[in-house]
């Protein structure tokens, strides 16, 4: 098989083409952009990939993708992108995986499982989620955008305290990749607005991510903590430095990661805090970077109404009981004027946290395979980051 790449290893050393072999590689969105790096990479050798999409294939990816045919439409993106580069690897064990979700949905373990991390996507919400975990796991994070014939792609190695990440480039706030209403609550979007571009573009955001990742494990990295911008129109390159801001905390924490006994989503933050304390002799407390809204009263009946969820995942009609909806009673433009009862974090001590401690991690949405932060009280600089099974 090694005669697939004799012109190839005229350029790369024998470390780089086992790396090669051995890297395993996530990549999130295999949309156009996706399909491109995915090519790229399996024809020079790569082999172990997972590929998260959770949208069907449609008539309009058709011209700007390689991996899908006009027999695929209607089908799970990542599954059939898997399928496909299956047929075309070159890699003597190929171990290539599609999962038809969004990446929020999966347990964060699948980073860990993962060398090199690759975003393709294009919604900020999920951007944001994908590169703060790979911050917090020292990831390789691997990132691109395209729009009409200019194309931006990005390098954030999260070696260093000192590296940059692309929260230097869209901010430290909440993404919920949907409109929100005067209550801050997500509302139903009712018109999905295409990105105008050309298959083009994708190819050439697919080329410069797969060249960079080459160039990465070759020791040659060009692109480190920098923004790659071609304009294709005018054949116009440009390499932007992304300098760490001072007010990034991104890497700041030192996260230790933990499997604590036998814990699942069917446990409790009680445990982790409990197995925590005893294990380092320390308090540990949970706080999330999003509220977690566990009821609130009706806008129209005052009526008790379960949410059970954080406050980025909860729809505007969630404030009106089925009942009020039913009647019509809901205005979206309404301001909030009922009682939310909402937890930002979770400790031993305080007393009103007694009935959150004891509900079951899974209805905070940790999930199989999922990492928990627990944050040191007594050393603001010290990160658990607990494992669950």
């Amino acid at each position: 098989m090694d005669s697939y790449f004799a012109r190839q290893k005229l350029i790369l050393n024998e470390e780089t083409s086992k790396r090669i072999k051995t890297t395993k590689v996530l990549v999130v969105g295999v949309g156009a952009g996706g399909n491109e790096v995915l090519k790229n990479l399996a024809l020079m050798g790569f082999g172990n990939f997972t590929i998260i999409d959770f949208d069907p294939i449609e008539e309009s990816n058709l011209s700007r993708t390689t991996l899908f045919t006009k027999g695929d439409i209607g089908k799970s993106k990542s599954e059939t992108a898997a399928i496909a580069l299956s047929n075309i690897s070159l890699n003597e064990s190929p171990m290539i995986k599609g999962i038809n979700a969004k990446i929020q949905e999966i347990g964060k373990q699948i980073f860990l499982d993962h060398d090199i991390i690759v975003c393709c996507v294009d919604t900020m919400d999920a951007r944001a989620y994908i590169n703060d975990w790979c911050v917090r796991l020292k990831k390789p994070f691997f990132e691109m955008g395209f729009e009409k014939f200019t194309v931006q792609v990005s390098f954030f190695p999260n070696e260093q305290s000192t590296d940059s990440c692309l929260r230097e480039l869209i901010g430290s706030g909440n993404f919920s990749g949907a409109r929100q209403s005067c209550s801050k609550l997500k509302l139903k979007d009712t018109e999905f607005v295409h990105i105008p571009t050309i298959q083009v573009a994708a190819a050439l955001a697919g080329v410069f991510i797969a060249t960079e990742i080459i160039l990465f494990l070759k020791g040659e990295s060009r692109l480190k903590n920098k923004i790659l911008q071609y304009a294709a129109e005018y054949h116009r390159s440009l390499v932007i430095d992304v300098p760490q801001s001072n007010s990034c905390h991104q890497h700041e924490n030192n996260n230790y990661i933990n499997h604590l006994t036998e814990l699942t989503k069917d446990h409790t933050y009680k445990d982790i805090l409990l197995e925590l304390k005893e294990r380092y002799n320390s308090d540990f407390y949970i706080r999330w970077g999003d509220e977690y809204i566990y009821s609130m009263e009706c806008e129209g009946c005052k009526k008790e109404i379960l949410i059970k969820k954080f406050k980025s995942d909860v729809y505007d009609k969630e404030r009106w009981c089925k009942s009020c909806l039913e009647k019509g009673l809901c205005n979206e433009n309404e301001p909030v004027k009922t009682k939310w009862e909402i937890i930002s974090e979770l400790n031993l001590f305080n007393p009103n946290h007694s009935p959150y401690l004891e509900m079951r991690l899974k209805e905070f949405g940790v999930k199989v395979n999922d990492i928990v932060i627990a944050d040191d009280l007594h050393s603001s600089r010290n990160k658990i980051l607990v494992l669950i099974k």
